[in-house]
């Protein structure tokens, strides 16, 4: 009898021991790491052609190396468009824990440096026009901004200017269509605007430019100095 009672108990205890063993990978509570190859953020050029991921890893303290994948719709940011994207790295253990990194990638124009709110003071022979003057940088061609009031036209909405390697900002001759408002019969008219010189300074930059009208019957050429001021 006493041999029978020790022979369960041995069993009792190994079956105990079964199940304590049993249960520690259910008790894994903790999730892979999963690990960024390159950097967490990276900013691209906009227009600077297809980027390739270059992935992650992860590893698990219960099941060691695993398997990072990403998010399929967000693994190739649209290097065409600005904008900051995200692409999500995640990795799930044996458990069912899952672990994830996220990398940042920024689209940028690279004229952004121009952008935002400008006092201009505008001298072409005669007159002086002081004005308030946005300036937003293209979202789909790289190194181009719009000016949202150019010459202080009404309706002059379209002008843009390109940022050139060595940093200045070029007004390639561009025409502007039925600009300008008053009685007069050459106040709305077609223009051609182009610019000749650019000159950063401390909180700005000073353009030179032609301002040509060319509707029939109101043709005229002047020159304008437009000094820009961060507001």
């Amino acid at each position: 009898m006493k041999r029978n009672i020790k022979l369960l108990s041995l069993l009792v205890l190994g079956i105990g021991t079964i199940l304590t063993f049993t249960g520690c990978s259910k008790n894994d509570t903790t999730g892979p790491v999963v690990t960024i190859t390159g950097a967490t953020s990276i900013e691209l050029s906009l227009n600077s052609g297809t980027w390739t991921d270059l992935g992650a890893t992860a590893s698990d303290d219960e099941d060691g190396t695993l398997i990072a994948t990403s998010d399929a719709n967000s693994t190739n940011p649209n290097t065409n468009l600005v904008g900051t994207y995200t692409i999500t790295y995640s990795s799930t253990d044996a458990a069912g824990n899952v672990g994830s990194a996220i990398r940042t990638i920024r689209v940028k124009n690279d004229a952004e440096n121009f952008a935002g709110n400008y006092n201009v003071h505008d001298t072409v022979p005669g007159a002086v026009f002081p004005y308030p003057q946005t300036i937003t940088v293209d979202n789909t061609t790289n190194n181009r901004v719009h000016f949202n009031r150019f010459g202080d036209y009404a309706n002059n909405t379209g002008i843009y200017a390109t940022k050139l390697g060595n940093g200045t900002l070029q007004i390639p001759s561009q025409p502007a269509v039925d600009i300008g408002s008053g009685p007069n019969t050459c106040d709305i008219a077609s223009h051609q605007f182009s610019s000749t010189s650019f000159t950063a300074t401390s909180n700005g930059f000073v353009l030179d430019y032609i301002d040509q009208k060319t509707s029939s019957g109101c043709t005229a050429t002047t020159t304008g100095t437009a000094t820009y001021t961060r507001q």
